[in-house]
């Protein structure tokens, strides 16, 4: 099997209308999966309809930890543990190019089992999509260790 994986993709982020589910459980424990980059940029980069192009991206383990206050909006919830990730662009008109304004991932998270992907647009229109970009790099786990990945998976603190 390979060490590394690549996701990548496009999604409608205008509202948000619930997660995108990217990885499915394969029964394995033993065999799991570390974020090492993640980005998002606009589609069609030169559209004049699609606003201003502003968007915000989580990841997680758990779909619900991508629910926010507002239904049509993620939350950044740093106090998650199901969250692992955090990324947004910036691209104010359609003759800049996008640039990252922000991008974290959790160096101590662990994926035994699902990934889901939350992205919402800022001002964008309802026809903008956005690409993902998510390389995963594999992580060989003990029977100990799964247990407690699977545990942290589901938030609860095992610290």
């Amino acid at each position: 099997m390979k060490d590394r994986r690549v996701l990548r993709g496009v999604t409608r982020t205008f509202q948000y209308d619930g997660a995108v589910e990217l990885i499915v459980d394969d029964g394995n424990f033993n065999d799991a999966w570390r974020v090492t980059k993640f980005a998002i940029a606009p589609v069609d980069v030169t559209s004049s309809s699609a606003g201003s192009r502003d968007c915000v991206a989580a990841l997680a383990t758990h779909p619900n930890a991508l629910e926010g206050y507002v239904s049509s909006v993620i939350n950044w919830t740093w106090s998650d543990r199901r969250q692992i990730a955090w990324t947004s662009i910036n691209m104010t008109n359609d003759t800049e190019v996008a640039e990252w304004s922000f991008g974290l991932i959790d160096p101590q998270h662990i994926i035994v089992r699902d990934l889901y992907l939350g992205l919402s647009a800022q001002s964008a229109t309802g026809t903008t999509e956005f690409n993902y970009f998510i390389e995963l790099e594999r992580v060989t786990l003990n029977d100990n260790q799964a247990v407690m990945a699977l545990v942290q998976e589901v938030a609860q603190d095992v610290n």
